[in-house]
This record gives C-alpha cells, sequence and structure tokens, in this order.
C-alpha cells in the first residue's frame, strides 16, 4: 500500500463562471512519469507528468469520468488531470494523472 503523505489540492471548475472553486484537500503518493520542453512562440516551455496515488473516495470518485472539470495543485502548479484510474474497480486507490504545461502558476 501506498504512503499517501502529501497534501494536494484538488479544484473544481465552474462552468458559469469559468473560475476555479477548491473542491477537496486529500493526501497523494506522488511520483513524476514523465517530462520535457518544447518551443513555443520563441519562449521555452517545460511540460511535465505527475501520477497522482490518492485514498479512494466518493469525491475523488466523481472525477473519474469528468476530468476536465477539475484540476490538481501542487507545489504551486496547476496540473491538467490528463486520466482518472480506478485499477480493477478498486476501492482501496485511484489514481489521477497530471499535466504541468509549464504555465499554470496558482498562488496559495
Amino acid at each position: 500500500m501506498a504512503s499517501y503523505n502529501t497534501p494536494i489540492l484538488i479544484q473544481q471548475l465552474d462552468s458559469s463562471t469559468e473560475r476555479w472553486s477548491d473542491y477537496c484537500r486529500p493526501r497523494a503518493n506522488i511520483n513524476k512519469t514523465a517530462g520535457g520542453e518544447y518551443f513555443d512562440a520563441g519562449t521555452n516551455i517545460s511540460r511535465s507528468t505527475y501520477e497522482f496515488r490518492l485514498r479512494y473516495c466518493l469525491a475523488v470518485e466523481k472525477i473519474l469520468f469528468n476530468t476536465e472539470s477539475y484540476r490538481i495543485v501542487y507545489g504551486g502548479r496547476g496540473f491538467d488531470i490528463k486520466d482518472a484510474d480506478r485499477f480493477a474497480e478498486s476501492t482501496a486507490e485511484i489514481k489521477l494523472v497530471g499535466e504541468y504545461n509549464g504555465a499554470t502558476r496558482i498562488d496559495q
């Protein structure tokens, strides 16, 4: 079993106001899975992909089929949720894959 020792913040997008609001504050086991750099309009931008493993709960389960309405805030960065996986319908753990594109800084 993973150690869920790092606090993160999950925010939900309000589609009518296009503003992010705090949704839940779970603890996670975090692992960087990929990274790279690219140029956009002459600017060097880094991209990082992280895997966030969380204890299963109903609040996090709602993200499974609606990843575009949520994001993860970790280390002052906003991660777009690219995938949510509850392996074999597990009720113990859920995995969220988040991508940071080098542009979204969040001041908490």
